[in-house]
């Protein structure tokens, strides 16, 4: 009856020997990465996965766009851990493609610059992206003004049209 438990015990404390980080091996001088840097690497691959070269042709249906949005959104939630990930990734002698090494220096930006952006980034919904439709009530989504004050789509609901302007700056 005993022997069950006993085999379960040595099988947990042997799975965690071969599973402990190698830093504990070496006397800690080479620690793993934290969950942060692991998170932007992830990011930074699925965009240098799905992410295809520009062209000529017409764009209709382009999914960079999305793909760019959730691997910041990726990167903006890993916070502060993500920037060294972001500074070797935008290098011009890093291993990633051009628009990877382009993406990572914005997305630096981004990670070091305004805490209301950030938190803008890392509260967006990625699965609500893309989800407008002809004909069907806009999503719900709010943004601010250049004067800092947000207005919220559903306080314009019942009106007869609803113009929105975006300007994006690339700084």
């Amino acid at each position: 009856m005993l022997q069950r438990p006993v085999r379960i015990a040595l099988v947990l404390a042997l799975l965690r020997l071969f599973s402990a980080p190698t830093s504990a091996q070496d006397g800690g001088s080479n620690p793993g990465p934290t969950g942060g840097e692991q998170a932007a690497r992830e990011a930074l691959a699925s965009l240098d996965k799905g992410w295809t070269p520009y062209d000529n042709k017409p764009n209709l249906g382009d999914p960079r766009w999305k793909v760019s949005m959730a691997a910041l959104v990726r990167v903006v939630r890993a916070g502060p851990d993500a920037a060294p990930v972001l500074e070797a990734a935008a290098k011009a002698d890093s291993p990633w493609s051009d628009s990877t090494r382009v993406f990572a220096a914005k997305a630096l930006k981004l990670v070091r610059g305004p805490a209301a952006m950030r938190d803008a980034l890392a509260g967006y919904d990625a699965a609500a992206m893309d989800t407008a439709r002809v004909g069907k009530p806009a999503p719900e989504f709010a943004l601010p003004d250049a004067g800092g004050e947000t207005y919220r789509l559903r306080g314009f609901r019942g009106k007869k049209v609803v113009v929105l302007t975006f300007v994006v700056a690339d700084t």
